[in-house]
């Protein structure tokens, strides 16, 4: 974690004296997760950037805000771990190469997910007989993103939209697939038929060019 937090606080550093625009700010819509995920930007012409983005879970119970309280005798999961995602972005509406104020984005992730989960398995044969269970591992996935930037001010940069991951990622879950979390992705029970969607709401400071 320590050495990932370098890596991107040492990119922000060299891109920022090689003329690129740098911005680094948080992701506050993981925060409901109890998930801290910083949020950089580099880009040398307005209509595209490159994006890295990192972050950490501290044991969360989240599955998503919907629960369709399916009872698979997991009970206490929690979930935790590191994320890493390297992508870019395209602003469509600022391709000419005119900055503008508010534009759209699309993007894509490749995201680097390392998960602990532990929990307590239900037995049935005695009653209120509960048996620690965990697993961990490392997942590696593609992500998409869409939304919008808003130039607050000459510094503040403000991201709002969504991220859809496509989690591939062995059958080794605690209980049913859809009451877990996945680090850097969020829950599948957060859309019952697409899965794992995670918000996006980030304000970046934007370095000045030197």
């Amino acid at each position: 974690m320590r050495l990932i937090l370098s890596s991107v606080f040492f990119l922000t550093t060299v891109m920022a004296h090689a003329q690129w625009k740098a911005s680094l700010g948080l992701n506050i819509a993981p925060v409901l997760a109890k998930s801290i995920e910083l949020s950089s930007e580099f880009s040398r012409h307005p209509g595209y950037s490159l994006d890295f983005n990192l972050g950490y879970i501290f044991k969360t119970g989240h599955i998503g805000l919907i629960d369709y309280k399916v009872d698979d005798r997991i009970r206490e999961r929690r979930t935790s771990g590191t994320f890493f995602k390297a992508g870019a972005r395209l602003y469509p509406t600022s391709m000419s190469g005119k900055q503008k104020r508010n534009h759209f984005f699309v993007g894509a992730f490749l995201v680097l997910s390392r998960y602990k989960q532990t929990g307590f398995f239900e037995k049935l044969e005695v009653s209120d007989t509960y048996v620690p269970v965990s697993t961990k591992g490392t997942a590696l996935f593609p992500a998409a993103t869409i939304g919008f930037q808003h130039h607050l001010s000459r510094f503040l940069r403000l991201d709002w939209g969504v991220q859809k991951s496509f989690v591939i990622r062995k059958d080794d879950y605690l209980g049913s697939k859809q009451r877990n979390y996945q680090p850097g992705a969020g829950s599948p029970q957060s859309d019952p038929f697409i899965g794992y969607f995670q918000g996006i709401l980030a304000l970046k400071y934007q370095f000045a060019n030197r």
